[in-house]
């Protein structure tokens, strides 16, 4: 694809400014510093009802100024605007299609077996990427061509209310099985993965609905190296339709699932523990969780009892002396805590 500016794209709505709308980047030159070609970079969206992002999502891999990008768009059917969003850009994307799917993951699998790109990833239709990212990326990639690329994400919310930098580190198998561990953090939009790795473990599971990119990284870490950029290449939007703000409650299942298949691969592995520590952040934490849902005190404390039911020692876990202190305290005190405290 070549490169593309702000003139060879259709016009942004007159009320959107700044990047991807009125600034692109600047066009990187045909060979990367050391001479060599730049290595093909392939972004698979999965969309679904999301016609009020899209366009933003497009833009910001389209106006990135690199060079041998391969775009490809995988729509779920979508009954609002996204079909006529992407129309409007199809000229420049390598491939799109809209039709029924049995969820994202299979959207992702689907546009995955098209690219011919020597680094890949996906790029949710909510999220997009900053100016820059695959210039980052690409040059990592040539320095650490087997390795999975991990860049920082931001997370925000649309009215400006709350943003925050994930910064990846500490992301290894075992903390990926383990995944209620502190001292590692890991964020999807960040990552990037070598088209042989990707052929070596094979696609996501498509019997998953919400932590299907956590079971794919199981695969990938133990066969990969990690490579941390150490720079935001993606904005991650919280919004009250995503799956990870709208749905959390219903991810413990699927957690649980993951964890129970690669747990037999952690030497030691307390496995009551685990399913307490579970409970807590994946049961007790969505009905309690200040920040992100309308609190259900008595659910989130049935998890926390099924917690200590799992393993009594869970009452060591900071997290799970947090909830327990939010069960009891008042929703006036809770409101006020919310402003300095995000949990």
């Amino acid at each position: 694809m070549p490169h593309l500016s702000l003139s060879d794209l259709p016009a942004p709505p007159p009320d959107r400014v700044g990047w991807p709308w009125t600034e692109d980047s600047p066009p990187l030159p045909a060979l990367a510093p050391d001479g060599r070609p730049w290595p093909r970079i392939s972004i698979v969206t999965p969309s679904y009802n999301q016609g009020a992002y899209l366009e933003e999502t497009l833009r910001s891999v389209l106006l990135q100024g690199y060079p041998n990008l391969e775009y490809l768009v995988v729509d779920g059917g979508s009954t609002d605007a996204s079909v006529a969003v992407i129309q409007k850009y199809a000229s420049w994307l390598d491939y799109w299609v809209s039709e029924k799917d049995h969820g994202q993951a299979e959207a992702i699998n689907k546009g995955f077996t098209r690219t011919t790109g020597d680094l890949i990833g996906w790029l949710n239709s909510d999220d997009y990427l900053v100016s820059g990212a695959l210039e980052r990326l690409a040059l990592a990639h040539l320095a650490h061509p087997g390795a999975l690329l991990l860049g920082d994400v931001e997370l925000f919310t649309q009215d400006g209310s709350f943003a925050q930098v994930f910064q990846q580190r500490g992301i290894t198998f075992e903390h990926m099985v383990q995944v209620w561990r502190m001292g590692f953090t890991w964020s999807q939009p960040g990552t990037y993965v070598p088209q042989a790795t990707y052929r070596q473990v094979g696609g996501l599971d498509e019997g998953l609905r919400f932590v299907f990119d956590r079971d794919w990284m199981c695969r990938l870490l133990q066969v990969a190296p990690v490579h941390y950029l150490g720079v935001v290449v993606a904005r991650f939007r919280m919004h009250a339709t995503s799956k990870t703000v709208a749905e959390a409650p219903a991810w413990l299942p699927e957690q649980v699932a993951v964890t129970e298949r690669y747990w037999a691969k952690i030497p030691g592995m307390d496995r009551q523990l685990a399913r307490a520590e579970l409970e807590v952040w994946y049961g007790a934490l969505p009905h309690l969780s200040v920040m992100r849902h309308k609190m259900n005190r008595r659910q989130g404390l049935r998890h926390l009892g099924r917690a200590i039911a799992y393993s009594w020692r869970i009452i060591a876990s900071v997290r799970f002396l947090i909830l327990c202190a939010v069960v009891v305290t008042p929703t006036p005190v809770l409101r006020f805590v919310r402003r300095f405290v995000r949990i």
